[in-house]
């Protein structure tokens, strides 16, 4: 068996995973990342790839984190930001009272139009970034399985399993970074055991109603509807534009396991929910020309019941293991930064990276959702006869 010593291994190829790696290479750690699939396959890529600095709700720190950390890297690696933002406060709500009114197209309802105020998010084509991210650092990825430690506290090496010949490889370490999503708490308790730290970690399904019509034919902006319980990104690539309709749900049923890529059950009666709030929101819908309709559910990750909250840490019985979560919003970000701190504190970079035997191979982008082939579009005439078959079905 192989062990080759770098400085930190980053277990997770979805974008957190990918940007800490960058962060450490770049601050001179050598470095090894693992993912099980393809890079961004799990809820990167189940994502709608907007930056969210908390609807102008939650204080200037995560606007803040945006404006310092997140638009520079972004400019810096050339991922495209894109569209306009608005939001539809709930009644009552004082925090948003300073925002300025925002300027939605004709096709919105009128009352949307009037309430309607701007908001400073933006939204980045996914792939692109992970595409960017990955871009160079190929001879640092291997793609297979963790599925071991050696050592407790401190871990000494991780052992990974390669997908494409089963070889195994074990990689000494003087840190390890848990950055791996959905896969995250059940890895970290299979390879160090329940901590009260994991308990916080909750899993809950989002479902996601997709809409994509030609260029011109749906505006390219982006609803925050919190006073209709919607949230509506929207992504322009030149050709086609394309909605990520999300009825929003706070709290809720969680579940403790997740599969890695991600992957939940539609909920018919949800995803029809989302339909018909969508026509309030936006009642030229269904005159929009080639108009295709089609839907996914993948999971999100809470810490404990706040979506957007952060957990990045070092886990307690391992002394120098790291887990950083969840992906969303601004998050992979601010996380980077601290898991720099903290990496910081337990080794000092080598500024020296040696050739790793195996890595590379395999090694590829994932596709979003919508792009895949099992994806289905459809008319939405044809999307509501299937919605109420699915419905009969369960």
């Amino acid at each position: 068996m192989d062990s080759p010593l770098v400085d930190v291994v980053v277990i997770g190829g979805g974008v957190q995973g990918l940007l800490i790696l960058d962060t450490l290479i770049e601050a001179g750690y050598s470095c090894a990342l693992v993912t099980e699939g393809d890079l961004g396959g799990g809820q990167t890529l189940h994502s709608h790839g907007f930056l969210n600095t908390g609807f102008g709700m939650f204080g200037p720190e995560l606007p803040a984190a945006a404006t310092e950390l997140v638009y520079p890297y972004l400019r810096a690696h050339a991922v495209t930001v894109t569209g306009d933002w608005a939001i539809l406060p709930p009644p009552g709500l004082p925090a948003v009272a300073s925002l300025p009114p925002a300027s939605l197209p004709d096709g919105f309802s009128p009352a949307t139009r009037d309430a309607a105020r701007a908001l400073p998010d933006r939204s980045f084509n996914k792939r692109q970034l992970v595409e960017a991210l990955s871009q160079g650092r190929e001879g640092n990825i291997f793609r297979g399985s963790a599925v071991g430690f050696r050592g407790q506290d401190p871990v000494e090496a991780v052992v990974l399993r390669l997908e494409e010949n089963g070889a195994e490889v074990e990689l000494r370490a003087r840190a390890v970074v848990v950055a791996a999503g959905c896969g995250s708490k059940r890895l970290l308790r299979d390879l160090v055991g329940a901590t009260p730290q994991l308990e916080v970690i909750k899993h809950r399904a989002v479902q996601m109603l997709c809409l994509r019509a030609p260029h011109g034919a749906l505006p390219a902006h982006s609803v925050a509807a919190l006073s209709l319980g919607l949230l509506l990104a929207a992504h322009d690539d030149g050709e086609s534009v394309t909605w990520y309709v999300t009825p929003m749900e706070v709290g809720g049923p969680s579940f403790d396991e997740a599969p890695n890529d991600a992957t939940a059950t539609a909920r018919p009666g949800l995803l029809r929910r989302a339909w018909d709030t969508l026509q309030t929101l936006y009642p030229a819908i269904l005159d929009v020309e080639g108009l295709q309709v089609g839907h996914y559910a993948g999971y999100r990750q809470d810490i404990d019941d706040l979506p957007g909250a952060r957990l990045c840490a070092v886990v307690a019985g391992a002394g120098n293991v790291i887990v950083a979560l969840p992906s969303g919003l601004v998050g992979p970000w601010r996380n980077a930064d601290d898991a720099l701190t903290l990496v910081r504190g337990l080794a000092a970079p080598s500024h020296a990276q040696s050739a790793l035997a195996g890595a590379g191979q395999g090694v590829r982008v994932g596709s979003p959702v919508e792009d895949r082939p099992e994806f289905v579009w459809q008319s939405w005439e044809d999307w509501l006869r299937s919605l109420a078959q699915l419905t009969a079905t369960i």
